[in-house]
């Protein structure tokens, strides 16, 4: 969904309809399931606040299981438009960590959307706290079977290693 600035209200614009935001992932199996985004317009500067809910399929980091990842991030975003100096050459300081430019009168809601939910994403996706992953030596899932392989001892290369770690 894109927003021209110019025809942002006086009082703003709230979006609350999934729907009407339109297709905001590209892979179809991701969902935005809720939004409630305040639009609003000071001068040149347009500012978006409040939360929205996506669903995204991820694979476990432990045992590759397929889970289903629900990420609910709050927004707060300042929009201003790009400078001109400077060939587009910005210094950015610690209270523009959360300033981002729009072009052209027009404000991507949905590049915000995807960005947000990629931010939120576990970076390291798990089924449950305690899943067990995969057996190094056959590749079977821990969680589902006991796997009776036997496990390789420590590498002879890596014991001087294992020496100083057992140093006080």
């Amino acid at each position: 969904m894109q927003i021209r600035i110019s025809e942002i209200p006086d009082e703003g614009l709230r979006l609350i309809d999934p729907a009407g935001i339109g297709a905001v992932y590209a892979d179809p199996a991701w969902t935005l399931d809720g939004v409630d985004l305040l639009v609003e317009r000071q001068g040149d500067k347009v500012s978006i606040t409040g939360r929205f809910e996506a669903s995204t399929p991820l694979a476990c980091s432990r045992c590759l299981e397929a889970i289903v990842a629900r990420v609910e991030p709050g927004v707060d975003v300042q929009f201003v438009p790009p400078p001109s100096g400077r060939h587009g050459q910005i210094e950015l300081g610690r209270d523009d960590l959360e300033v981002d430019f729009y072009r052209e009168d027009v404000l991507d809601v949905g590049q915000l959307l995807r960005s947000e939910t990629d931010l939120a994403l576990p970076m390291k996706p798990l089924c449950r706290p305690d899943c067990r992953g995969l057996c190094p030596v056959c590749g079977g899932n821990k969680n589902v079977t006991e796997c009776r392989c036997e496990t390789r001892g420590t590498d002879a290369r890596l014991a001087p290693l294992e020496a100083l770690r057992r140093l006080p």
